[in-house]
């Protein structure tokens, strides 16, 4: 059997279970995590998602990303994803939830930093084709160019603004 999804509304409370498939072919809202990786120097970790991925092939996005399954919570499956995405582990702060919605996406999406000088990241190639620590101005840089996933703006705001906190 294939894992299932919660299917939520717009108060992240459940209304139903389908699989990754059926979420994406009918555009259900779901859960998923977006974590950003940030270096003693300030620099965020971004990924070029893997040529292999189905949506949003080659783009540039946070650390790691990954959808919350059924039983699953936020901070089980960030913690999770930075493990298979990066091969690290380090602990992780929630800065905010956003709601992210385009023609592929429809997803409540809890977004992490966590903080590492790790430099012997493993990067999963199924996941991710490259990766590379960037200064916030670059970062910047990059969100305004198109091949950035909807996820890296959004994530990219909330972090903004939990710097200022």
């Amino acid at each position: 059997m294939k894992q299932q999804l919660d299917i939520v509304n717009e108060q992240d409370r459940v209304v139903g279970k389908a699989t990754l498939e059926e979420v994406h072919q009918k555009g259900l809202l779901h859960r998923a995590v977006h974590v950003f990786v940030i270096d003693s120097q300030g620099r965020l970790f971004c990924r070029q998602r893997s040529v292999k991925k189905e949506r949003y092939p080659e783009y540039w996005s946070t650390s790691v990303g990954a959808h919350v399954f059924t039983g699953e919570t936020y901070d089980a499956v960030a913690k999770k994803a930075l493990l298979s995405d990066l091969g690290i582990r380090c602990g992780l702060e929630m800065i905010g939830v956003t709601r992210i919605k385009d023609d592929f996406e429809n997803e409540i999406s809890a977004t992490f930093v966590g903080y590492s000088d790790d430099t012997k990241m493993k990067l999963n190639p199924l996941q991710i084709k490259d990766g590379k620590f960037l200064t916030v101005k670059e970062v910047m840089k990059l969100s305004t160019q198109r091949n950035v996933t909807p996820h890296f703006a959004h994530a990219l705001d909330l972090y903004l603004n939990f710097r200022k906190r």
